[in-house]
């Protein structure tokens, strides 16, 4: 009798006390491990999407920093030798601003219209797609825009003919322009040549429906003709971008110095002297500084709106939970900084 008590003490189990220990125990450990996990697991999205960022940022200030140093370039370097750089006038032919004293597209007894190199809207443009002579800016964006063009002269046809093409920024060829006529300044070219045209601006993605950093390239178009091919993004999640132009404001030399940094709509009302043989406003742009405003692709990612500062130094709290990056450089437009011939 006493054998069989003691094998029903030794049978006998966890009071409810103890179990109920034993649960609240693994299930502080669980939650424990679910916390370091999920932080864990926030911790590495955050960084991931701040590293997207930070990649993206820099990729769309070096694309349009590529464009902008090459602004102006081509053949009105070569197309005006022997000019006293005494003359202001002459002096300003000399400047790479893109044939500013030509007619474009060439029409005999029409007056000269400016073609500048660069050129830009605080607004953004009303028709990116638009002719030069006929671009104007919108209002009501947040965001500014620019345009940027180059010339490629008749010795790099020979490097097209051999299977190198000139393309804008996004791949397409570009048709080779007719020869530019004499001028009473400039003896014009002698051949025909590549004119390269580019222009940035940022707008939502119909699609995706978020906002990015568009380009739109006169490839494939003709010359006088509103661009033939669609704009398409270069760089996701680009907010907000802002310009300021470094200009020259010395007349009438030296056009090198940068003593000021402007909006486009501060160059846009400057007096425009070019009609009577002096300087287009937007020829008087020598550096420009973009900012733009990054935002990360996914929502949530803070754990609380942030506050930053935007473009315009001015605090901004997010509407959302993404976290925000701003960039920014300043670029000399190579053929118009000190030291440029």
């Amino acid at each position: 009798m006493t054998s069989s008590i003691y094998r029903l003490d030794r049978m006998q189990g966890r009071t409810i006390v103890e179990i109920m220990i034993a649960l609240t125990i693994g299930m502080v450990i669980l939650v424990a491990i679910s916390s370091l996990f999920i932080g864990n697991r926030q911790l590495f999205r955050a960084n991931d999407d701040k590293t997207r960022l930070d990649e993206e940022g820099r990729l769309a200030l070096n694309i349009m920093a590529t464009q902008v140093r090459m602004a102006g370039y081509g053949t009105l370097l070569s197309s005006d030798e022997g000019v006293s750089s005494q003359d202001p006038a002459s002096y300003m032919a000399r400047m790479p601003v893109s044939h500013s004293s030509y007619t474009v597209p060439p029409v005999p007894g029409a007056p000269p219209q400016p073609n500048n190199a660069i050129r830009g809207c605080a607004n953004g443009f009303a028709d990116p797609a638009a002719d030069i002579n006929s671009i104007a800016c919108a209002a009501g964006s947040t965001s500014d825009a620019f345009l940027v063009r180059r010339d490629v002269d008749q010795r790099s046809t020979q490097i097209a003919t051999g299977g190198a093409l000139n393309t804008d920024c996004l791949g397409a060829a570009v048709v080779l322009s007719p020869p530019i006529p004499p001028t009473g300044k400039e003896r014009g070219g002698v051949g025909p040549y590549f004119r390269i045209e580019n222009r940035f601006f940022v707008r939502v993605n119909p699609v995706t429906g978020n906002p990015e950093l568009y380009c739109q390239g006169n490839g494939n178009t003709l010359t006088g003709a509103s661009f033939a091919n669609p704009a398409q993004p270069i760089a996701e999640n680009v907010e907000m971008m802002k310009i300021r132009y470094g200009i020259s404001s010395i007349v009438p030399a030296p056009l090198q110095v940068v003593d000021q940094f402007v909006t486009a709509d501060f160059i846009n009302a400057m007096p425009n002297t070019f009609a009577a043989g002096g300087v287009h406003p937007w020829d008087r742009v020598v550096s420009l500084r973009i900012c733009i405003v990054m935002r990360t692709a996914n929502d949530f990612v803070a754990t609380r709106p942030q506050t930053y500062r935007n473009c315009d130094d001015q605090q901004v709290l997010a509407p959302d939970r993404r976290l925000r990056g701003v960039f920014s450089t300043t670029i000399a437009i190579r053929n118009r900084s000190v030291g440029a011939t």
